[in-house]
């Protein structure tokens, strides 16, 4: 169920990357926008701005020590290769790493939409810390930045 959920957000971004507009990319490019509302497939590069500028937080409100996060992530570089790690940090304990997931993108693709991630407790997330959230990929043993955010969780 998982892998299915996560192939239809791949065709979803794989559609969002048609519509976005080159200059909208240029500017979006190595971050990822967070929300606890999931993100649509906007029409225009209007639509998409408005998406960003009105859904996108800094501060996600979670229930029972569980958060829900909708991820669009603008790729600094095409990752070439068939996964890239969505990583996550926890800045309050000295840049540990909490969780991670791998995720299917294609090799040139550079819009990745994820909705419906889940974090918690019982994964070792805290309320009150601030999170980095990052789109990565090892190449040569090291940890190839390609999209950053930072979070707090409430």
């Amino acid at each position: 169920m998982r892998h299915l959920s996560i192939l239809s957000t791949v065709i979803a971004a794989l559609a969002l990357a048609a519509l976005a507009p080159r200059e909208a990319r240029a500017q979006q490019k190595g971050k990822i926008y967070v929300s606890d509302v999931e993100y649509g497939t906007p029409g225009s590069e209007k639509e998409l701005a408005g998406a960003l500028k009105r859904q996108s937080k800094t501060t996600i409100k979670g229930q029972e020590g569980t958060w829900q996060l909708n991820l669009m992530v603008f790729l600094n570089a095409a990752p070439g290769a068939n996964a890239i790690n969505i990583v996550y940090y926890d800045l309050s304990k000295k840049n540990e790493q909490v969780d991670f997931a791998e995720v299917p993108v294609k090799p040139d693709q550079k819009i990745i939409l994820l909705n419906g991630q889940t974090v918690s407790k019982e994964k070792g997330f805290v309320k009150g810390h601030k999170y980095d959230i990052r789109a990565t990929r090892v190449v040569g043993g090291k940890e190839k930045v390609l999209a950053k955010a930072t979070i707090t969780l409430q």
